[in-house]
Parts: structure tokens; sequence; C-alpha cells
């Protein structure tokens, strides 16, 4: 093993079979130093491609020019070759030795990861980043029907013109082709309140054998074992803090939705037989004005209503992304009525099948699923029936209607058989609640976020124990919203975004969280509420806001950048960092170096970010015709304000205060910069190429 210098890319040649077999053998071994080949590294031009990326420390490094060849020497030769061979048995033997031991080392540094180590504190070498297409021709266009069904409030309605039955057929077709998108967007904070009222609206104080006791002392027992009854320890929750809600906005889950609805339509004559009492989220919906504006206006003759799936935050991600599937349906609730997707009217019953994530970024938190859900013609029973899914089969009737409330004084069971009768329209993120502490209104400037930002196509991956290394060469839509946020933040004179990049990156994301989750636990040691915001510390509040934030304030972009997705408490922002070609690669690769910079430091040592965009361009070196710049995430903690044009023992003088980054502001004038000390403030997450004007 030889400490090397070798960049990603370097070109090893050929290796030979023994040596290529060597490195497959050896690389699952340690979590360290990991190599990612297209294959399996048997051919030998396998091996040619496969590329090594630096290690901190150290890199398995390996003979490229050696071969396998006949030996065609004579006798005399043959004594020397064993006494070689037997030497290189004897080397072999001790290497073994060796590997045999730092396999133990690693297994040992594996596990312990596994019990919840942060990823941050991991060192993960030989990371191959991959390059991916975020392909719009990938998603379905929505429907003319759909698009007649869209809800007003989703964020896609505002790019659907109004249409009437008189646009010619082509014209339709051409809009609906328009509409094709997959998108999870944060509710707003001001309508997080309607969603509390729902959750505990339909709340309802009754444990079942479904509750599973939270000591693990008992096993399953009728009516809830002791640890689970009201006023027991740590009892029945008595109500649920609604923490985040993210809505699911994707044009192929719900054309098929619509025409799922409109099938059962036909199917029954447009009217079905209403349930009796009438369903607790209906109720609530038309109780809380305040829910109108947030759910859709549901068809109660189809019996068409909002219910409550329980379940983990990551697989409520996953069913938001990628639809429920049947395959393991019953798996939580059991087959009381069959195989099929399983509902509640209760909040406290759907409760029952979620599930937190000890010791994980989920820890206490739990999700609820709140679907679009059409019952149509219901097979009404109050007894279990395994067989009831044949009334669905033979076309008697579209669901299942188990009234157990009615039998044994629980909990009304809904159940469908076909997912296009389900859309899952919001993952309401939650803690359950014991004793008296009643839910409260989740802080606005310190909002509870996903552990991965809501666009990512990785949101619904745990980044501790499952490594990603993404960029994706991001749709047109967000290349635009990404130019319009650049002209903004340069007076209209910045070039054109030739394309744009997201990196998508665990070990440096987990490294950014780690910060993060550090800073906001200095914030509660010291009882702050929040950072004193940019434009507090010029002595003039109505000025001095950060020009990225103004715009994403004024644009909805949870597609891809928004407020929604950044804790303003923390000062996180969105900054510039202009630099070249090959910076930009290493940086989006394996983050900052505080001492790799080219540029004068005329206010210390730190990464330097500008809200300025032609502050970062004039950093920039041209390749090609094209610029590279990166739109990073900082987090920038109490800053340092200095108007000094030099300045450059800011950082320590902020340290001394206790600041976390200093806010360069010259003569106020600016351009402003902002500089931070630790490499794991910031996380580069788009690479933005802006085509020269002298080049267009």
């Amino acid at each position: 093993m030889y400490c090397t210098s070798l960049h990603e890319g370097t070109n090893y040649g050929e290796m030979s079979l023994r040596a290529c077999a060597r490195i497959c053998r050896e690389t699952p071994w340690c979590q360290h130093i990991q190599y990612d080949c297209h294959k399996d590294c048997i051919l030998l031009e396998d091996c040619s491609r496969m590329r090594p990326t630096v290690c901190g420390s150290s890199i398995y490094h390996y003979d490229t020019t050696a071969s396998i060849e006949v030996s065609t020497a004579s006798e005399e030769g043959n004594d020397f070759n064993g006494v070689v061979l037997a030497l290189l048995i004897i080397s072999g033997i001790v290497v073994m030795g060796g590997v045999v031991w730092k396999f133990q080392m690693c297994r040992r540094r594996q596990l312990k990861a596994s019990a919840g180590l942060m990823a941050a504190d991991r060192v993960i070498m030989g990371r191959l980043r991959t390059t991916r297409f975020d392909n719009e021709d990938d998603l379905q266009p929505l429907t003319y029907l759909a698009a007649q069904n869209l809800p007003a409030y989703w964020s896609t309605a505002a790019e659907l013109p109004e249409v009437s039955i008189e646009i010619a057929s082509e014209r339709r077709t051409s809009l609906a082709r328009n509409l094709a998108f997959d998108e999870l967007a944060y509710v707003k904070h001001e309508h997080l309140r309607s969603f509390q009222n729902l959750v505990n609206h339909t709340y309802q104080p009754i444990p079942t054998q479904d509750r599973l006791c939270p000591t693990e002392q008992h096993g399953k027992t009728r009516g809830g074992c002791p640890c689970v009854q009201p006023g027991g320890s740590p009892g029945l929750p008595t109500g649920f803090q609604v923490k985040r809600v993210i809505r699911v906005e994707d044009s192929d889950m719900f054309n098929r939705y619509i025409l799922r609805r409109e099938k059962i339509k036909t199917s029954r004559g447009g009217k079905c037989q209403a349930p009796e009492p009438a369903i607790l989220t209906r109720e609530a919906i038309q109780q809380f004005s305040g829910l109108q504006g947030v759910v859709a206006e549901l068809d109660p003759q189809l019996n068409e209503v909002y219910l409550w799936h329980g379940t983990q935050v990551r697989i409520g991600l996953q069913i938001a992304q990628e639809d429920f599937s049947l395959t393991f349906a019953g798996s939580g609730a059991g087959t009381m009525y069959g195989k099929g997707l399983y509902f509640s009217e209760s909040s406290t019953k759907a409760d029952e099948y979620s599930k937190d994530e000890p010791s994980g970024y989920y820890d206490g938190v739990r999700a609820l699923l709140l679907c679009r859900v059409c019952m149509g013609e219901f097979y009404y029973t109050a007894d279990r029936e395994p067989g009831a899914m044949e009334k669905f089969l033979q076309g008697i009737s579209d669901s299942t209607l188990g009234d157990r409330a009615k039998a044994v004084k629980t909990y009304r069971e809904f159940v469908v058989y076909d997912k296009d009768q389900v859309y899952p329209e919001y993952l309401v993120l939650y803690e359950r609640l014991h004793g008296e502490r009643p839910p409260e209104p989740p802080p606005k400037d310190m909002p509870f976020l996903l552990e991965l930002p809501l666009y990512w196509k990785n949101v619904g991956r745990n980044p501790k124990i499952q490594d990603f290394h993404d960029h994706w060469l991001v749709r047109p839509k967000i290349t635009s919203m990404i130019y319009r946020l650049a002209l903004h933040t340069s007076e209209n004179t910045c070039p054109k975004v030739q394309r744009a990049k997201r990196v998508e990156d665990s070990v440096l994301w987990c490294k950014y969280m780690n910060w993060k989750k550090q800073l906001a636990q200095q914030l509660r040691s010291r009882k702050m509420e929040r950072c004193t915001p940019p434009n507090e510390l010029d002595g003039n509040p109505s000025s001095g806001h950060v020009l990225t934030g103004e715009i994403l304030a004024e644009h909805d972009g949870d597609e891809a950048i928004s407020l929604e997705n950044m804790v303003a408490g923390l000062n996180e922002l969105l900054l510039w960092h202009g630099t070249s070609r090959e910076a930009a690669k290493a940086i989006a690769t394996d983050g900052f170096i505080l001492n790799a910079a080219t540029h004068g430091r005329r206010f210390g040592k730190g990464v330097y970010l500008a809200e300025d965009l032609r502050k970062s361009l004039s950093y920039c070196k041209e390749s090609d015709g094209v610029k590279y710049v990166l739109l990073c995430r900082a987090v920038c903690g109490e800053m340092y304000y200095t108007e000094k044009e030099v300045h450059r023992d800011a950082p320590e003088q902020a340290v001394q205060e206790g600041k976390q980054s200093v806010l360069a502001n010259p003569q106020q004038v600016g351009p402003r910069e902002y500089i931070l000390f630790d490499t794991a403030q910031v996380y580069p997450e788009y690479i933005v190429e802006f085509v020269t004007k002298d080049t267009e």
C-alpha cells in the first residue's frame, strides 16, 4: 500500500488477471477503500475501465505493468524460479495474515456504523460518481380527463391553462403533453394547523391487539397489552404532533387514479350506497374551513374519501415516489379481508402500523399517508372475512368495509384491492404525544426537514448505510429555474445556462447534516430561537436581505430549490462559488478544501461564497467557452460582520466571539461575500455551466 495522488479518471491500463481478481476479492472486505467497476473485473478490458479515487491517507496500488506469461526458461532457471516461488508463498502467507487482521478491524468498524455511528464520521474512499439523466420523457403526461380534475392548490396547476371542450383535440393533447410531473412539495407552514386539526378530529382513544407493546414485554394481546392502555406506561398516545407535511404531485399516478374512478362511476351508474355513520375524515373536512384549501373536492356519490395509512417515513417516501404495491399487501395489517390495501378513518388506528427509526434520523418520527380513496360500491361485513376479496373479483363490489367498530367496539377497516383506487396525496410526519402534552404549532424558522432534500431521487434512502454518489443532469424546467435565479442575482447580466447537474452524494451530505445538527444543538443549549439574519447585521433590518433568498421567496421551486427546503433559523442560504471545470468536478466529488484557494484572501482563510453571481463569475476560469459555478447550500450560523476592504484576521475574531462565519460587506456597498470556516458547512448541490457571451 502506498500513498498516491491519483485522481478519478486515471488510466491504469490493462491489469493482469491475477491483480484484477485480487482487487475483486479484497474490495468488499474494507469499507474505507472501495472500487467501482462496470462489470466484475474478470476480463482485461473491464480492468481498464476501473477508476479508483484518492484516499485521504492511502490507497491500494497495484502493478499495472505485470502480466501473466508462459515460462520458456531452462531447467537451471527453474531452480531459481523455485526459490522465488517459495519466497512468494511465504510472503503471501504474511500478507494474508495481515488481510485477515484488516478484515476483522474493518468488520468491527462496520458493525459500529450499523449500530448508529454517523456516516460523517466514516471514511469512504474510492467513490465513483455516476452521471444520470432526469429525463422528462420518462414521465407520463397528464391526460385531458386528469387535467380537468387537477386540484387547484397543486403547484403544477398554475401551469395548466384553462381547457374547454371547444379546444381542438390536437391542442388539448399538446397542453397535456406539457404537463408531465413527478414532484414532492412541502406544505407551507400556514397550512400545518389544518392537518393538525384533521389528525386531532380523527383521534380515538381505543387500543387494539395490533398496537405493539412498546416495552416488548408482551405479545399480541386482545384489546392491547397493559402498556398501551389509556393511563398505562407509557400508555396509549394521547395525541399526535404534526411536524411536517409533504404533498405528492405525480401525473402518472393521478392519471391512473382518475381513470379508475371514472370506470367505477360508469359501472355503478354514478352512485353508490353511502356508509353509516359518515366517515370521520369527511366530517373533519366539512368542519374545518382551513382544510378546504389543501384537500380536493371529492365525489361523495362514489364514496371517494380521504383515509389514513400508517407507515415508516422512508417507506412512505417510497410509496410517494413509486405508488403502493400489492406484493406485500397484508404484511403489516394482516389479511382480515383478503390481500388488499388497508386504510382507516382514525389517525389512532393508522398509528398502530406506523414505525419510527430508533437511533436513526427519524427516531421518534412516524408517518401517516393521507390518501384519496375511491371506495365505490363497498361490500359490508362486521365479521372477519378473508374471502371478502372474492366479491371484488366477481365484480359485485369495488372494496370492503369491515365494521369492527360494530362487532368489537374498535375501528372500521376500509380495504381496496386495486392500487389505482388510491392516490397517496399527503405524507404527514408526526410524533406521538403522551400524558398532558398538547400539540403545538411547529417552529417556522427551524422547521423539521427530511434527512435528504425533498426533490432528490435518493430522498427515501438512508445515507448513513446506503452510499450513493450521483450527478443528475436536471430537466430543462429546473435549468430554467436556476437561470432565473442567476438573472435576478446578477442584474440580468449573466450568460445563459447551458446545463446543470445536481449533486447527490451521501458522504458529503452526511458531513453537512452533522455540522447542521451540531449548530442546532448549540442554539438550543444557549436558549436561542434563531441565528441573527444577514439583514440585521448592518443596523438596517429593512435592507440587506440575501439576494438568493429574496428570489426564492418569490418563486415556487420545491422541485429543485425553495425556502421550504432550507432552515432559515440557522442562516442556511443558497450561494454561488465560481471556479474552474476541474475544480468544480473535484469539489462535487470530494468537497471543498480550505487550503486549495487560488485567489486572494482579503478576509482570511475559509470557503468564499457570494450572493451576487457576478462576483462568482469573476473567479471562473473559462473552459471551451463555458464558465463553471457551483450553487451551494451553506449553513452560515452566527456571522461576524465587517465593512473593511481587507480584514484578514476576521475569522480569528469571529471564532473568539463564538461565530461560525464572516459576512464581508466592503464599505457597506458590496458585493458581499460569505466566508465559512469549516468545509462541512457547505454542500455543492448544483454544477451550473454558463455559456459565455462571446461564444453565442
